[in-house]
């Protein structure tokens, strides 16, 4: 007898026990055939479920899947005996399922999957491996790799968040509650992490872990620098006025490049930077260097000269700069004040506005022998402060007047 026509029969049966409830005074029939029907309907469950965690060899239709889910919705919670998982969990692990994650997710949120607020089973933490961080099916989806076949299994697993996220089941909020951008930081996961720096870029330099930024955590993991690479890389291209994440410090205020340095070397270090910045770079590196990473300065700076030629992103040039950090006086760094030309002694910083001597004066503590060296150099420029104040008290006053005759 073919499968349709079993199913007939049965349909036909099952009408005929509705239309006997009620009038057949025979319990025991009645629990017979509701013994019956319930081994059916888990038989059915099963059978589904089972179906499910066979996708990447049946590989049936998206609709296929979808009539099989809305049909019987009970099979999106039966678990795989040998590593309970469900279906949805079973998807994500080889690229011919991967296609399927989203209708699966999709269809069970709406029967609670995994249960309230797992999202269809995409929070449910994976049981199928040691995994001492507990990560979920979402972080997963963007950490597994396939070393073999890069390229298309990255692919694959972009395509299934971009349908999530179409779904509003991968949210913008996940990248970092979920520390998604951290997790898909591998190269064989590239397009995966640069998809989510694209969507939420912020993450690349406010993201933590355990209260330690993702970089610091990517270089304590990185056996071969490749993810630290990756990683400065994209937070170049969004924060090229910081030098992305390389001067970022952990709660001991160590850069991480001083933690680069420390686990890999000098050489191998600088060698993964040098494919991120090269150079004859434009980014004003020795700027940060100077206020960041006094204790790699000299390295940085052998490596990258030109850059003490730059201007940073407010204009300042490389002297400008290092006066304003205020660590510079004239007793620990002579020689620096000693070369500076009439032209840099008399050039007003940008951002401050104040002449070199006014940022010796008030910068840090302020230093009075720095504060004489410059003015010996050049006098009038008192004159020129007072001057600049004197005209800048009076634009106010006249301002201020201008102000009250118009009220009046």
């Amino acid at each position: 007898m073919s499968l349709a026509k079993l199913f007939m029969d049965l349909n036909d049966a099952m009408k005929t026990v509705i239309k006997l409830e009620g009038n057949l005074n025979d319990q025991a029939f009645f629990d017979d055939i509701n013994k019956l029907a319930t081994t059916m309907m888990n038989g059915c469950t099963q059978a589904t479920g089972k179906a499910l965690h066979r996708l990447e060899t049946s590989q049936p239709s998206e609709d296929t899947v979808k009539q099989m889910v809305e049909g019987i919705p009970s099979s999106l919670s039966y678990k795989c005996a040998a590593d309970q998982l469900l279906p949805v969990q079973s998807a994500e692990w080889n690229r011919n399922s991967i296609k399927y994650l989203p209708i699966l997710a999709k269809e069970g949120i709406k029967h609670n999957v995994g249960g309230i607020d797992k999202r269809g089973g995409l929070l449910v933490t994976d049981p199928s491996e040691p995994n001492e961080d507990n990560w979920n099916t979402l972080q997963l989806l963007v950490r597994i790799i396939d070393p073999f076949n890069v390229i298309p299994f990255d692919t694959a697993r972009l395509n299934a968040m971009k349908e999530l996220r179409k779904a509003g089941l991968l949210v913008k909020t996940d990248i970092k509650e979920q520390e998604l951008l951290y997790l898909a930081c591998r190269p064989a996961a590239r397009m995966r992490f640069e998809y989510l720096a694209e969507w939420e870029s912020d993450s690349l330099m406010t993201g933590t872990l355990k209260s330690l930024p993702y970089i610091h955590c990517i270089i304590n993991k990185d056996q071969y620098l490749a993810s630290f690479t990756m990683y400065l890389r994209t937070s170049l291209t969004y924060y090229p006025r910081q030098i992305g994440c390389l001067f970022q410090k952990d709660s001991d205020g160590k850069t991480s490049i001083r933690c680069a340095i420390k686990k890999h070397g000098i050489d191998k270090t600088f060698k993964a930077i040098r494919e991120c910045i090269p150079t004859d770079t434009t980014l004003p590196i020795l700027h940060h260097a100077a206020k960041d990473a006094l204790e790699d300065f000299n390295d940085i700076s052998v490596r990258y000269p030109s850059a003490i030629y730059l201007r940073d992103e407010n204009g300042r040039s490389f002297t400008q700069a290092q006066l304003a950090a205020g660590t510079k006086t004239f007793e620990n760094d002579c020689l620096l004040f000693l070369r500076l030309s009439d032209d840099e002694i008399a050039e007003v910083d940008p951002v401050t506005k104040q002449y070199p001597f006014l940022i010796a004066a008030t910068a840090g503590t302020g230093n009075l022998s720095t504060v004489y060296h410059l003015l010996s150099k050049n006098p009038s420029l008192l004159d020129c402060y007072r001057e600049q104040v004197t005209r800048k008290r009076t634009e106010e006053q006249e301002e201020a007047s201008t102000k009250k005759s118009a009220r009046e």
